[in-house]
């Protein structure tokens, strides 16, 4: 049987048991159609994988008993706040699934200059706990062991000066500044919708202290940046380039 990851909100301690929550139960009885000692991987949030064998399976429910922990070090020591321009249809949904396997630490979707997307206070709630299963997800997939916050849509002008990352970056194909030489602990990452930042976009952003940078000759989909920008970020400050 292939190994199986799930991430859950109970707390885990070695030789303790626990009982999944009823989605994840679900999942694993009439999708996975697990048996008793069958074993999986749990997390919860802590950085550590715990190794679990199931002990009892019903209809609604899964117990297992709690093995040992295990560091998987599979978080990146570079910080990254993605500030990412809402866009229609999935390809926000793609885009945050993308960031998470390439290491964000937190995302923000926002709203700019030229994003047509207007969410109504009243779907927020249920927006955000949609990305949030999109993040959790792909972290059970990519084996990380923390997963990263998606915080409620806000305007760029607002969240540009909220962030204190110590590299503060957008992307425009215009732009021509060089990543610094120096490597940060964290960086706080602006991604503009389809079409591209606006010069309001871009001077609110400036005015916050951000530097612009392209990452190649050709101009990237919302929903391709953000991937390819954490990517290079990894590899130059993170821990991609540890291969």
């Amino acid at each position: 049987m292939r190994e199986i990851r799930l991430h859950t909100k109970q707390s885990l301690e070695e030789g303790n048991n626990v009982q999944l929550e009823a989605e994840a139960a679900h999942y694993l009885v009439k999708v996975l159609r697990v048996r008793v000692g069958d074993t999986i991987t749990l997390f919860n949030g802590s950085g550590l994988d715990w190794r679990c064998a199931i002990t009892e399976v019903q209809k609604r429910a899964v117990t297992l008993a709690v093995g040992s922990a295990a560091n998987p070090d599979t978080e990146s020591l570079l910080k990254t706040h993605l500030g990412l321009c809402l866009s229609k249809g999935d390809r926000f949904d793609w885009a945050i699934q993308k960031a998470t396997e390439a290491g964000v630490t937190t995302i923000t979707p926002l709203y700019s200059d030229r994003v047509d997307v207007k969410l109504p206070s009243d779907r927020i709630p249920k927006r955000i706990a949609h990305w949030q299963q999109i993040v959790r997800s792909a972290c059970e997939q990519c084996g990380r062991t923390v997963v990263p916050q998606v915080f409620d849509p806000t305007p760029l002008s607002n969240w540009a000066q909220e962030q204190v990352a110590e590299t503060k970056l957008f992307l425009h194909h215009r732009e021509t500044a060089a990543l610094p030489e120096t490597r940060p602990s964290s960086v706080a990452l602006l991604v503009g919708p389809e079409g591209g930042l606006s010069d309001i976009d871009r001077d609110h952003a400036t005015d916050a202290g951000f530097v612009g940078v392209k990452f190649g000759p050709r101009v990237l989909r919302t929903e391709t940046a953000p991937l390819v920008a954490l990517s290079i970020l990894g590899a130059r400050w993170g821990d991609m380039g540890q291969f």
